[in-house]
């Protein structure tokens, strides 16, 4: 049984119906299935113009912006690219918003060269061979006559790692290189690297080597009190913190550990109340797990101020 090519659509729409195509990609997975709004339609179309396959796309507003601005819509579909589709149509109740022409091959990608330093990958390739395409746009009632010639192609670059999970780490690029720093990578593991050419509409992937991300310790940050804060006498602080995994999700607290001024005060928590603090500086540390290769350690620095003429009268009056 043949597989299936699919069609990833994706653009934005303005408020008068004007449609913006953002670069699309052809994969043999059609991806999460999304509530199509009955309202539009993405149309494949033949040589002869017939219908092939209709789907309704996802049409939402994107978040709001300057009341001056036109109200923008983000739109996106999947359409399963039937052999004899030439072109697609995107339409609102019937009429059409958007239509291009479907290349008859995606374009050709060499083999990247892949190149391993001590901070990451290089990757640098070849510009792709593409096919030409037409395009064109709904103006007034009509349909213009479209203008041939080829689309720019742009390259993403992608991880797909070993537990499946892909990772886009560039996007859009029209130069023939890049360099991954592993250190920013969100995920540890084996993966292998693609590059993606895009036409605008159909795309090719191909492998460009593989990547091992090392596993980073999780980061902690002190948010309160803050560095150089000052505390009045006699008021409790509260401690808050927080403990990120490589990918920015907050990680599990048990292995934490604060102290204070080098003495250990609380453990496996993110929250905490410090009283009867003594007037003067102190330094307040969260350590993830031991101070080792596979911990984490942050600190900050604040002070409390000395007793003013008032609390020591109030002391006064309280102590009798």
């Amino acid at each position: 049984m043949s597989s299936i090519s699919w069609l990833h659509v994706r653009g934005t729409l303005l408020e008068n119906m004007t449609y913006r195509p953002r670069p699309g990609r052809e994969s043999t997975r059609r991806g999460r299935h999304l509530d199509g709004d009955p309202a539009f339609a993405l149309v494949l179309l033949d040589r002869e113009g017939a219908e092939l396959v209709s789907v309704a796309p996802q049409v939402s507003p994107r978040a709001c912006g300057d009341p001056d601005h036109a109200l923008r819509y983000r739109v996106g579909g999947t359409l399963p690219l039937h052999p004899a589709g030439t072109a697609y149509e995107l339409r609102r109740h019937g009429r059409v918003l958007y239509r291009t022409t479907i290349a008859s091959e995606p374009p050709r990608l060499t083999t990247p060269r892949c190149h391993h330093s001590a901070n990451g990958v290089a990757l640098r390739w070849d510009a792709a061979e593409r096919c030409e395409h037409t395009h064109h746009a709904l103006v007034a009632a009509s349909v213009p006559a479209p203008t041939i010639g080829s689309a720019r192609v742009t390259y993403d670059v992608v991880v797909r790692m070993e537990s499946g999970r892909r990772i886009t780490v560039a996007r859009g690029l029209t130069t023939h290189a890049h360099a991954i720093d592993v250190s920013r990578m969100p995920c540890a593991g084996k993966g292998t690297l693609l590059v993606v050419a895009s036409d605008g509409v159909r795309s090719t992937e191909v492998e460009g080597g593989s990547i091992d991300v090392p596993e980073r310790p999780p980061t902690v940050h002190i948010l309160s009190p803050a560095a150089g804060e000052r505390v009045s006498y006699d008021q409790p602080v509260s401690v808050l913190g927080c403990c990120l995994d490589m990918s920015g999700e907050p990680s599990t607290p048990e292995p934490l550990r604060w102290s204070l001024d080098g003495e250990d005060v609380a453990a496996g928590t993110l929250m905490m109340v410090l009283e009867s603090l003594r007037a003067g500086p102190h330094r307040l540390v969260l350590r993830y797990g031991e101070n080792t290769a596979g911990g984490a350690e942050t600190a900050v620095d604040f002070d409390v101020a000395a007793p003013d003429a008032q609390y020591r009268e109030w002391e006064g009056v309280i102590m009798g």
